[in-house]
């Protein structure tokens, strides 16, 4: 049951999570808060302006009471209050950009805005709290306050003097009428005449006798009818008691006074006097100034807690709403800024679609935006040429390369400071280095036996030289022939072509034909008088060595240095017929091993002082070869060594016993792709300087020696797709020879020349064939 209450909370949460992510992206998108920004600040503008204009207008139709202006005020500061709200979560959205290193410029002009309104706000708050000071201290001075009382005392004592003087106008008139009293007591019509004398007489307003009924005995210029209108009852109570009753008022007129008749029975007496209007309305003015005054200086502290709350209010509507209009003007300016800066950012990551929204605003940002498009429209075009100009680069590169790679000869591109740019495989494998090596290094610091052609061609200007150069390494010296060419390209320096190619080989090769050209020859011409001489030998040994007594001894010695030269002779012309006119090989699976084992046994037999060690796997060893000219490679290399430590036996004075004079040493290491048959010996070792030519033939180190053993070896090894390989051992123990034959090429080599072999038999037979039938 939890589980379920779980699962449907989590259902639930979920579901108003997916409800308030689909309001949010509707007030994205209709840009609520803006426009909630918008109204919050009209209404608080609004608020602000109806409160300041009530205070310092106070009249109007905005002019209302103290209660309803405290209630303006609270709800502009409300409305204020949830405007700057607003404000503030922009302010701490802004420094969290900040912090994650955007809206610098934003918030640069939003606090230029700001102390844009701010100061000038600041500036006046400061005066206006001066004036206001000043303007409450001039206003509250007691200087002020003893003018209004002085002018209130001025104004009521004219009033009080109008009183005292009406005052005793009517005390002298009641005494006259007093004294009348026996006359006029009974006689209506001579009070009359006495009330009007009396009036005319005291420049009275009006005056009437009345008695407590409201009967009006006698008047003068007044009408009062039968009542006594004006004249209220509590005067009378009063006068009845005997008081003077003097009334003045300033919303009347006149100055008015009753009093009782003690010679009549209750009679009253009422007179009353016109006041100027001008001194009545002066009266009022000064006490309503000092009640105003008054009243002020009881709200003084009041006023300047409401100048003060109204003013802050109009001053953080402004802080407020210049930070807003900041801020709706820095996101005018800096989101193209940021979109632009969005699109530099992606066009330099490699993206050259990107555009910005097309604007037809003809300010600067319009056209840095329509600048940008275009740019990008080009940067885009000149992409693709430049793609496709790279492609084809690229291809031409790949082809060259392709190219280069096979070419046998070494290739080095130079630039015009003779570093090297480009390399082929040739000339990394004849250097011993890779690529990565070999580019960005000087090709003088790489080899510097190309210095003269090098100087020719970049210090004298020379367009292209061809030289032989000898080069040595690991001990080797190899012949190569360089070309360097110089590579011309207008409008740069262009650079340098170098090609060299190794004819160590090629030259050995064509010494190698010449020597065969001139031993067919020499033996040709030789070979064919050495057998009449031979013969002749013989045939003056047989007949005449019997006959002749004395000299007998000399002829047969004579006779038979003859027939031994010949036979010297006809050996050297043998060897120059077999160097000259050298079989192709016939390949056949044959066993190593034997083969080395006879030709060991030969030379054995002939050389019993030296001894000889044999080194092989217990396994046989099959191998596609001639074994006939594979048993001669191995008794030439056996042989030389017998001859290089008998020859240095003989000149060290050693004498013949039954000690070993020297050591041969065989051996057979066969591995995968290769097969090795290594040749030791204990003798002098080969001359540093001859060793790369030993194998040239008629080269030699022997007295007797033809130079044919070795170049004869060479031959036979290149035709079993091997290489020979002459070194001395360490610490001058003698030499060493190296056969190695590539496994897989003999026997690639040997299956074709036993196809091509059977095709031509089955040609020749096929050939036989047709003759015979044609004879048939």
């Amino acid at each position: 049951m939890n589980e379920i209450n779980s699962q449907f909370s989590n259902l639930r949460n979920s579901a108003l999570h997916r409800q308030w992510a689909r309001i949010l992206q509707w007030a994205r998108r209709v840009r609520l808060r803006v426009k909630l920004e918008i109204v919050l600040a009209g209404i608080s503008l609004l608020l602000a302006t109806v409160t300041a204009i009530i205070f310092y207008g106070k009249a109007g139709p905005f002019d209302l009471a103290e209660g309803n202006f405290k209630i303006l005020l609270l709800a502009s500061i409300a409305f204020l209050l949830i405007f700057s709200g607003l404000i503030g979560h922009r302010v701490v959205g802004l420094f969290q950009q900040k912090k994650v290193g955007s809206g610098q410029l934003q918030g640069k002009i939003i606090t230029y805005f700001g102390l844009m309104a701010v100061i000038p706000v600041i500036i006046l708050a400061i005066f206006s709290a001066l004036i206001i000071e000043r303007g409450m201290q001039s206003w509250f001075s007691d200087r002020v306050r003893s003018t209004l009382n002085s002018s209130l005392e001025v104004a009521e004592a004219y009033i009080v003097e109008h009183r005292l003087t009406i005052q005793g106008d009517l005390l002298a008139m009641a005494n006259d009428i007093n004294r009348q009293s026996s006359l006029v007591a009974t006689d209506q019509r001579l009070l009359q005449i006495l009330v009007e004398d009396q009036v005319a007489k005291r420049a009275l307003s009006e005056a009437f006798v009345f008695d407590s009924t409201g009967n009006v005995l006698a008047m003068a210029r007044l009408n009062l009818g039968s009542a006594a209108p004006g004249v209220e009852s509590a005067w009378v109570e009063r006068a009845k008691s005997g008081e003077v009753v003097v009334v003045s008022d300033t919303s009347d007129d006149r100055v008015r006074a009753i009093v009782k008749l003690n010679f009549f029975l209750d009679t009253y007496l009422f007179i009353s006097r016109y006041v100027d209007p001008a001194v009545l309305a002066h009266l009022q003015t000064a006490r309503d100034s000092l009640a105003e005054y008054e009243a002020l200086e009881s709200e003084r502290s009041g006023f300047q807690f409401n100048f003060n709350a109204v003013f802050m209010v109009v001053a953080l509507l402004l802080l407020m709403g210049a930070i807003w209009i900041g801020f709706i003007f820095a996101g005018q300016l800096t989101n193209p800024i940021r979109k632009l800066a969005w699109a530099v950012e992606k066009v330099g990551q490699g993206d050259f679609k990107t555009r910005l929204p097309a604007t037809s605003a003809s300010d600067e940002i319009g056209i840095l935006s329509r600048a940008f498009n275009k740019m990008t429209r080009q940067l885009e075009s000149q992409q693709k040429d430049l793609k496709n100009t790279n492609r084809k680069l690229d291809e031409r590169r790949r082809f060259s390369e392709a190219v280069l790679s096979g070419v046998s000869a070494g290739v080095i591109g130079l630039d015009r400071r003779g570093i090297i740019t480009l390399p082929n495989r040739s000339a990394c494998d004849f250097l011993g280095k890779s690529r990565k090596d070999l580019e960005g290094k000087k090709m003088l610091n790489i080899v510097p036996e190309f210095k003269p052609l090098l100087n020719r061609v970049l210090n004298e200007k020379e367009i292209g030289v061809v030289n032989q150069v000898v080069i040595e390494r690991a001990g080797k010296k190899r012949t190569l022939l360089v070309r360097i060419a110089a590579e011309v390209e207008e409008g740069s320096g262009g650079g340098y072509v170098i090609t060299f190619d190794d004819i160590t080989d090629q030259l050995a090769d064509q010494r190698t034909a010449a020597w065969a050209d001139v031993a067919q020859r020499i033996a040709h011409e030789i070979k064919n008088p050495l057998t009449p001489i031979q013969l002749s030998a013989e045939r003056l040994k047989r007949k005449y060595g019997k006959n002749l007594e004395g000299d007998a001894t000399v002829f047969n010695q004579c006779t038979d240095t003859i027939i031994r030269q010949v036979g010297d002779l006809r050996r050297m012309v043998d060897e120059f017929s077999s160097f000259a006119r050298m079989p192709k090989p016939v390949f056949k699976l044959e066993n190593l091993t034997t083969i080395v084992r006879q030709a060991i046994f030969l030379q054995e037999v002939g050389a019993p002082t030296i001894d000889f060690k044999f080194t092989a796997p217990n396994t046989e060893l099959k191998l596609y070869c001639d074994s006939r000219q594979i048993s001669q490679a191995m008794t030439n290399l056996i042989k030389n060594a017998v001859d290089s430590i008998q020859e240095a036996n003989a000149k060290g004075g050693k004498a013949r016993n039954n000690k070993k004079s020297g050591t041969i040493s065989i051996e057979i290491k066969p591995s995968e792709k290769r097969l090795e048959i290594f040749v030791r010996d204990t003798g002098p070792g080969l001359p540093e300087d001859m060793a790369e030519r030993l194998m040239e033939p008629y080269v030699t180190t022997r007295e007797k020696g033809t130079g044919l053993g070795l170049a004869i070896v060479r031959k036979i090894m290149e035709d079993h797709c091997g290489a020979i390989l002459l070194e001395n051992r360490t610490k001058n123990q003698g030499a060493r020879v190296t056969l190695s034959f590539d496994l897989k090429a003999l026997e690639n080599r040997a299956k074709k020349l036993a196809k091509t072999q059977k095709n031509a038999k089955s040609r020749k037979q096929k050939s036989r064939i047709g003759v015979k039938t044609y004879g048939a």
